[in-house]
């Protein structure tokens, strides 16, 4: 698979994009995640605010072009006021605010700027600060900012309830480790559904067991390895178990699985009332805490 395109050799056009060297004094930074109609927050870039002593600022927005290139159309528009179509590593906007950041904060000159900061606790003047302090989202997108770590986390994850705390507190260049891939779900759509959280926030992930070692870039194409392997471990677990009922059938022992338990004259008022179109079917499973599959097949037998 090739690697993610990123032009990294731009030149900048003016003084608005002209990168301000040296250190700054002041320096805040915040990660811009796409929120999907399920409530995920999926980590499409960085923006960093910098201000300096002699009260030059930029801002600073840097794509993360690796989750974005598996991103559909209908999660992720792009990021107001740059030009997707460029691929730079890094955006600048130097000693102006950007379109971003205008389109979801107050201006210095609004009337209730100071309510409005007092509301977050904020006791200065910040934009970012302000944006990540607060719940409310521009209406032209999806997209939110919330606090970001200066560093990445390496981590280890020794079951699943921990490997999802480490996710949820994720963060684009963190690293997990796990004993194995079954730390990451049961089966194949829930070991899927993880690594889709991993890949949409920019975790790498190592397995000691499998040896693995997944970057960014390699998740789409291990994730149909990863289906492939537990079909197979699916088979071999249906063939171990029909060979252990073949066994003990032989050996009379075998009493096949057991009935769930449920009160037989519940049970038939339930099939009456359903089939007197009196209660509808999610209202007599619920009545007798069966399954669909199984209050059928005992309606059947009834």
């Amino acid at each position: 698979m090739g690697r993610t395109y990123v032009c990294r050799d731009w030149e900048p056009r003016n003084e608005y994009t002209t990168p301000i060297s040296g250190e700054p004094s002041y320096r805040n930074s915040g990660i811009i995640k796409a929120v999907t109609p399920d409530g995920d927050k999926i980590q499409v870039g960085r923006i960093t605010y910098e201000s300096f002593e002699n009260e030059e600022f930029q801002y600073i927005i840097t794509p993360f072009w690796e989750i974005i290139d598996t991103l559909s159309s209908d999660i992720f528009q792009g990021i107001p006021g740059i030009d997707m179509e460029l691929r730079l590593e890094h955006y600048y906007r130097v000693n102006y605010v950007p379109v971003f950041m205008t389109e979801r904060t107050p201006g210095p000159n609004r009337e209730d700027l100071w309510e409005l900061l007092d509301s977050v606790n904020l006791t200065y003047y910040d934009r970012l600060e302000w944006l990540i302090r607060t719940d409310l989202r521009a209406a032209v997108d999806n997209l939110i900012v919330e606090r970001a770590r200066d560093a990445g986390r390496n981590a280890y994850a020794a079951d699943r309830k921990e490997l999802e705390r480490l996710v949820a507190d994720g963060q684009y260049g963190d690293q997990i480790t796990v004993a194995n891939l079954q730390v990451l779900g049961h089966n194949s759509k829930e070991c899927t559904k993880m690594l889709n959280r991993l890949m949409h926030y920019g975790i790498h992930l190592v397995s000691r067991k499998e040896r693995l070692d997944l970057k960014l870039e390699d998740y789409k194409v291990f994730m149909p390895v990863i289906a492939m392997m537990y079909e197979l471990d699916t088979k071999e677990r249906r063939q171990k178990q029909a060979e252990g009922i073949e066994k003990a059938k032989s050996k009379g022992v075998y009493q096949g699985r057991k009935r769930k338990p449920v009160d037989e004259n519940l049970f038939e008022e339930a099939v009456r009332r359903f089939r007197g179109r009196e209660i509808l079917l999610e209202e007599a499973l619920e009545l007798t805490g069966l399954s669909k599959a199984t209050f059928y097949r005992r309606m059947k037998e009834l």
